[in-house]
């Protein structure tokens, strides 16, 4: 083993510890890493009617053989340090700003040409014809989403933005894996709001988006701007 992937493989082991002591037992879907982030994505099927999958999100900076930060889909707030205080002067855009590749230029893309521009015809130019939803809660394939951003935009299309409209938070990949997120304010119940990452994770071919995980809570939906 070279000592990049050696390092890439020690990350991920305390990524993964720390996501037990966090989560829970749940099986693992995915862990991907880039430079000191790892994303560890885990699966449960809840109740509901009918029954739903769920993928929990977590991201960790690891340093020093230590997680020092957080991030996730399931706990409000600012970046966390393992003892759970905000870390301070953290702005979401830092986060992820790696080097840039062709997979996660091809996501962020994605998001611009297909919902920020209200477009189900930009869909095909992005994605593959036997595209695998993994939750399911969101329609199948390729065509379950053309219908999916015309049901969501009827008054679609319009013009591309020539930048996203909510830039990426989280934006890392390794291998054929893109994770991304976007920081959100949410509603908090007492009047105010509070930071939430809503994150989605693809698996990318020849530049087209083969695969996805849906980071939405489909009973606890959140509240788009």
């Amino acid at each position: 083993m070279t000592g990049s992937a050696a390092m890439v493989s020690d990350i991920k082991r305390i990524a993964l510890e720390r996501h037990r002591e966090v989560s829970g037992p749940f099986p693992v879907e995915l862990v991907v890493a880039e430079d000191d982030l790892v994303t560890v994505v885990h699966h449960e099927l809840r109740s509901g009617d009918p029954d739903y999958d769920y993928f929990g999100f977590r991201t960790f900076r690891i340093d020093d053989a230590a997680v020092v930060e957080e991030w996730s889909n399931e706990v409000p707030g600012l970046a966390t340090s393992s003892n759970g205080r905000a870390v301070p002067g953290r702005k979401p855009a830092e986060i992820g700003a790696g080097t840039p590749s062709t997979n996660k230029l091809r996501v962020s893309e994605f998001y611009r040409c297909v919902f920020d521009a209200r477009s189900p015809g930009a869909v095909k130019d992005f994605v593959h014809e036997d595209y695998h939803q993994h939750s399911s809660h969101l329609p199948p394939g390729r065509a379950g989403l053309e219908s999916l951003v015309a049901e969501t935009f009827p008054d679609g299309p319009v013009p591309t933005p020539d930048e996203p409209s909510i830039p990426p938070a989280i934006l890392m990949g390794e291998g054929d894996l893109v994770v991304i997120a976007a920081g959100l304010p949410q509603p908090d119940g007492k009047g105010g709001t509070d930071l939430r990452y809503l994150y989605d994770a693809y698996r990318v071919g020849d530049g087209l988006l083969r695969e996805h995980w849906s980071g939405v809570d489909p009973a606890h939906r959140p509240v788009l701007p």
